[in-house]
């Protein structure tokens, strides 16, 4: 960012474009004949969406915030209720 000269704004816009073009990638890719289990693809694919989550809104890890602890919480801590 810096050594580009451009804004901060301007490089998170970037990022976001690298990303959008990478699950495009990812999601063409699993129609292809790949030399990978379709379990491992899955597990990749789920890791990359976790990451996504955490740093949607910067930094989800270093810098607690109380929306990235709620998802957390959520997804590994809080049990879901379905209905009956």
């Amino acid at each position: 960012m810096y050594e580009s000269g451009v804004s901060e704004e301007e490089a998170r816009e970037h990022i976001r474009k690298l990303i959008d073009a990478t699950w495009k990638k990812i999601n063409e890719d699993q129609m292809a004949k790949l030399p990978f289990s379709r379990k491992f693809i899955e597990i990749s694919k789920n890791i990359a969406r976790v990451s996504l989550l955490m740093y949607q809104k910067g930094d989800g890890h270093g810098i607690e915030d109380k929306e990235t602890k709620d998802r957390v919480l959520s997804l590994f801590v809080h049990p879901i209720s379905l209905p009956k």
